[in-house]
């Protein structure tokens, strides 16, 4: 169903450069506006909500820009994605210079600067989103049966990358102002937008879908059993994930008595770049050279995301609660080429791009539930997260191997 890679270098390097632009906006999001947010009077439960139900539009909008990728091409949304994540950046930036002349003069943050967080937030999901169905979707049309876990962890380890590189671009640029990463991240977004428009290359399989379009073919459901279980697959590790992730400054701070906030988020840092230098290795390196098959990977990433997080919550000391970051790291450098790929091998070809978006929202319900989920098992006990997430993973693992293996088609 899909063509060789080989004419492709060029763009694929594009499309994961792409990618990793989007990734350090990202990850600036987090790293300046929740500070940010605080020091303009935002308490974190009303910050807290406002993103997480702007999160909400993220689960429309990416099979809605999967389904256009399908319809249009790859690479105009793409470009949309890029231009969005720009606008919605500065919309971003603009909305806390706002808050910031408010604070200087005196008058208290209210609802209506809530609201232009939130509006924000939304004008970034809505439309940045278009990014990875159309990147994965792109990956899929451009390589071959074989060669689609590899093209698949390239997209995984540019976000990572992209991880990475964020905060130190935030740090290192911080002293020309606490809003200028993100205007940075604003511009390089623009300028990979335009780079993408002069030379990404539209997949040869557009124009075949487009020539061979059959009006009578229906359009892939959320509810396709051929899809579903990888959305479950997704929907826990990101549930699972995302509720780490929000305890963890609290974890390092309760549990290794480290309690000045500069300490407390050097370690957290540290401990995510140990996640986000995996990924990147296993994915960006490891298996470029190594071809694994898709549902091996997705096989190996359960179990070793259960063995990761219950790492973390038995860890004695930082060094062990590293090693279970770096394991964790492991899982997802497995979790994504296994999981997207095994569920794109499964598709037909115009249905690629409206898979991608569905397996997105799927995520994205890690993002909504995630952060009520950590914090109301962290009341409970401080390891508690990490355990029920164990739990889970156990559970989750068992499931998949009762998903069907994805079979060739005999041409």
């Amino acid at each position: 169903m899909t063509e060789s890679s080989t004419n492709y270098g060029l763009s694929k390097i594009l499309l994961a450069g792409g990618v990793v632009i989007f990734a350090i906006g990202q990850s600036l999001l987090f790293i300046v506006v929740a500070p940010m947010a605080r020091s303009i009077g935002f308490t974190e439960f009303e910050f807290g909500i406002a993103f997480s139900l702007a999160n909400v539009s993220l689960i429309f909008a990416g099979p809605f820009w999967g389904k256009k990728s399908d319809a249009i091409g790859r690479k105009p949304v793409f470009i949309i994605g890029l231009f969005g994540s720009a606008v919605g950046t500065a919309a971003m930036a603009l909305t806390l210079r706002y808050g910031m002349d408010l604070k200087e003069a005196g008058v208290t943050a209210g609802f209506g600067l809530l609201a232009l967080v939130f509006a924000s937030r939304v004008i970034y999901g809505l439309t940045a989103s278009a990014i990875y169905p159309s990147s994965s979707g792109y990956m899929a049309d451009v390589t071959g049966w074989n060669d689609r876990a590899k093209g698949m962890a390239l997209i995984g380890s540019a976000n990572a990358l992209g991880s990475i590189l964020g905060p130190a671009i935030g740090g290192g640029l911080a002293f020309l102002g606490v809003l200028f990463p993100m205007w940075a991240a604003v511009g390089l977004s623009i300028v990979a937008a335009f780079i993408a428009i002069a030379w990404l290359v539209e997949p040869e399989q557009h124009k075949i879908r487009k020539a061979n379009k059959d009006p009578a073919k229906p359009a892939l459901k959320f509810t396709d059993p051929r899809l579903v279980p990888y959305m479950i697959l997704w929907a826990a590790f990101f549930i699972i994930f995302i509720s780490l992730n929000f305890v963890t400054a609290f974890y390092i701070q309760d549990q290794y008595n480290i309690t000045q906030i500069d300490d407390v988020m050097r370690v957290a840092s540290i401990m995510l770049a140990c996640m986000a230098v995996v990924i990147t290795l296993v994915q960006g390196v490891l298996f470029q050279i190594i071809k694994l098959e898709p549902h091996l990977l997705m096989l190996i990433a359960g179990p070793s995301f259960a063995l990761a997080v219950f790492t973390i919550a038995f860890a004695p000391n930082l060094i062990a609660l590293g090693i279970g970051f770096a394991i964790l790291g492991g899982s997802f450098a497995c979790a994504t080429p296994g999981i997207n790929g095994s569920a794109s091998l499964k598709m037909e070809a115009h249905e690629q791009g409206t898979a991608a978006g569905y397996l997105a929202a799927a995520n994205t319900s890690g993002a909504i539930l995630g952060p009520v989920v950590g914090a109301g098992l962290y009341n409970i006990q401080p390891n508690a997260p990490m355990l029920a997430g164990g739990v889970l993973m156990l559970f989750i693992s068992v499931y998949a191997f009762t998903i069907e293996k994805p079979v060739q088609a005999q041409p």
